[in-house]
């Protein structure tokens, strides 16, 4: 922990006493938090900054008066957690994901969950996803090591046109459907593989999920990561696709293991893969796929603009002072605890 981060726990441990927010996360998400922390203060609520979990458990006082949590989407926030704050009425996570989140507990409890589904930021995953599809399919890097190193022009070209490819979508939330509406007008086949049935628009076909996997040329993971979809993508599963698959993957890592990935890509070197997410993040130093020739890597990061980073700030503070002030967020992850919410008002208990 940095010496910045050290004081501002000690500080707010010692005037958080009543606390209405506890915001709880590292130093990299001061962009959010600072300007939440300042207009909530502005507003006369009790906010206090905490670095882990277990620096806000510590906090023993202010957990019995916290009311509101915002936090990271791998903040671990359970029944554990809901059992130490009696009054806690809302957890908000400044992104879309919610995967720390026990989204069924917080519902069980009647605590609202909010999060940051700005359209901002799903039109910039899908433009992400579009991008790393055509980089694969153009090799671009590997056409640019020609240019760099001065190397003569190859016997024959690698690059292959989208125009006329089967794209196959492993979801297809907000993020899946904004891919296919880009993808619609691009002269492909467009197959999508959802857990829950539901209507399709007429560009796109609904198959199963070995069926996707085995008749795509590209495979765009738009899964949101829970409990049901983590690791369901096996090496069995993944050998089902085409030998020259470009394999893309802009949601959450654990879906598929990093080694799985890695192995099968070792296998068949006319498979290309674009990844901006793993599992653990950040990448380890040790990852096979940093080795790989064939496979594009990103920090987690190759969807984030500057217009969806700044709404994303925005929502996160709107998020907040609409829960502080007993109004219902803009973007709710529970809308079936509304009601019951918001009958907690008059509750003698907050």
């Amino acid at each position: 922990m940095s010496a910045t981060e050290s004081e501002i726990f000690r500080v707010t441990h010692l005037e958080a006493k009543i606390l209405t927010v506890a915001l709880v996360g590292t130093s990299s998400f001061d962009r959010f938090f600072n300007p939440a922390h300042d207009a909530l203060q502005r507003r006369g609520h009790g906010v206090a900054r905490f670095v882990t979990r277990e620096e806000l458990l510590a906090a023993v006082d202010a957990l019995q008066s916290l009311e509101i949590l915002g936090a990271t989407s791998s903040f671990a926030a359970d029944q554990e957690l809901f059992a130490r704050m009696p009054r806690l009425r809302a957890l908000v996570s400044p992104f879309t994901g919610v995967e720390g989140f026990d989204v069924s507990a917080a519902t069980e409890n009647d605590i609202l969950v909010a999060n940051g589904q700005i359209a901002e930021n799903t039109v910039s995953m899908a433009e992400a996803a579009v991008l790393f599809t055509l980089a694969s399919l153009y090799d671009l890097h590997g056409t640019e090591r020609y240019l760099r190193e001065n190397l003569p022009r190859p016997s024959q070209v690698r690059a292959r046109m989208l125009m006329g490819k089967t794209v196959g979508l492993i979801g297809f939330g907000k993020i899946g459907q904004a891919i296919a509406e880009r993808l619609s007008v691009w002269g492909v086949r467009l197959v999508v593989s959802v857990r829950t049935p539901r209507s399709m628009p007429a560009y796109v076909t609904s198959q199963s999920l070995d069926e996707v996997l085995a008749t795509s040329d590209v495979v765009i993971m738009a899964a949101s990561l829970t409990p049901e979809s983590r690791g369901m993508l096996d090496l069995d599963a993944l050998r089902r696709m085409k030998p020259d698959v470009v394999f893309v993957n802009i949601t959450r890592g654990g879906i598929i293991p990093d080694d799985t990935l890695a192995t099968l890509a070792a296998e068949r070197p006319a498979m290309r893969l674009a990844l901006d997410v793993f599992d653990p993040e950040p990448l380890k130093e040790d990852s096979p796929l940093r080795d790989l020739p064939n496979a594009i890597l990103t920090p987690h990061m190759v969807g984030h603009t500057v217009e969806s980073q700044m709404r994303l700030r925005e929502a996160f503070c709107e998020n907040l002072l609409a829960v502080a002030e007993w109004r219902v967020p803009e973007y709710v992850v529970n809308p079936s605890v509304i009601e019951t919410w918001l009958g907690k008002q008059d509750s003698p208990q907050l």
